[in-house]
């Protein structure tokens, strides 16, 4: 049974679309600064290290640049470079979670 808002929808060619949640988003202010001076990378370092190279290197840029991506891209991003620093960062005080 189909509700008489889709059916009307269907009708006129407009597809009924649910909204849907946003999602957990998260930034990393000190990126560009750890990736830089400390380990000395290049953004491509830190997407050849990531396993099946997610996010994709635009989500890193803004990531660097203080923009939100979603939280388990920045948490990969994240781990890899915590893993470079032998896992001397805290993510409760890295990662800013943002709604």
């Amino acid at each position: 049974m189909t509700c008489v808002r889709c059916r009307d929808d269907l009708r006129d060619g407009i597809m009924a679309r649910r909204p849907r949640a946003s999602p957990l988003m998260a930034r990393f202010p000190r990126l560009r600064r750890i990736r830089q001076e400390q380990l000395g990378w290049e953004i491509v370092d830190i997407l050849n290290r990531l396993p099946g190279n997610k996010p994709s290197m635009s989500s890193i840029y803004r990531l660097e640049q203080g923009e939100a991506i979603r939280m388990s891209s920045a948490r990969r991003v994240f781990d890899v470079v915590n893993a470079a620093l032998d896992n001397k960062l805290d993510p409760t005080k890295e990662l800013e979670p943002s709604f």
